[in-house]
């Protein structure tokens, strides 16, 4: 497809209208969640159109949900954990939006049904702790690990993986050189609050 000049952008420009880093389009485009090209000289381009829509969807997301600490929290309290969570399944989902909330901790929730939205979500939330499914339509989440990884992104969060697939088989497909907990279904909400009272504690003693 031809695009004419004033339909293309450049990756800075892609980034300012999303309210991105550089880094995260990087992700994006990686993963093919919006189109992208190289010119011969090996710079990224857009299509405008295509960069303009998702602005659209994104500025169409649901906000954080906080718990009930953070909800009444003031601007001198520590500051909320940001976990976001991507599952397929909306009941899943529910369950750990009303766990999670009833923690009394300072926490931020970001949820996604889905991987395509999830990594749109991990650009815009930049979370700590990533809770991750595997078996997930639009794009697995070995896929999304794998693009997490090649964008540097992933050494900048907590994995958790959390899946009904036997840990050895998960561990076996993992891309090289990931270092992540893998975990059963149920979902084992004890050990996701110890991580983000791991992550609180970190906070507070710097």
């Amino acid at each position: 497809m031809k695009f004419k000049p004033d339909d293309i952008c450049t990756s800075r420009k892609a980034a300012e209208m999303l309210g991105v880093s550089a880094r995260t389009v990087q992700l994006w485009a990686d993963a093919e969640v919006i189109e992208s090209w190289k010119t011969p000289g090996g710079h990224r381009r857009f299509s405008l159109l295509q960069v303009e829509k998702l602005v659209r969807e994104l500025q169409d997301g649901k906000g954080p949900i906080l718990s009930e600490a953070q909800a009444g929290a003031d601007a001198s309290s520590t500051a909320p954990v940001r976990v976001l969570v991507i599952d397929d399944e909306k009941v899943l989902l529910r369950l750990y939006e009303l766990t999670l909330k009833s923690w009394q901790l300072p926490l931020e929730l970001h949820l996604s049904d889905n991987g395509y939205s999830g990594l749109l979500s991990v650009g815009q939330v930049e979370p700590q702790l990533l809770v991750l499914d595997l078996n997930l339509p639009n794009i697995d989440g070995f896929s999304i690990i794998a693009a997490l990884k090649h964008s540097g992104l992933l050494e900048r969060m907590e994995l958790m993986v959390i899946s009904a697939l036997e840990p050895d088989e998960v561990l076996a497909r993992m891309p090289v050189g990931v270092d992540c907990q893998v975990l059963p279904k149920p979902i084992p909400f004890e050990e996701i609050k110890r991580r983000v009272e791991q992550i609180l504690e970190r906070q507070r003693s710097r």
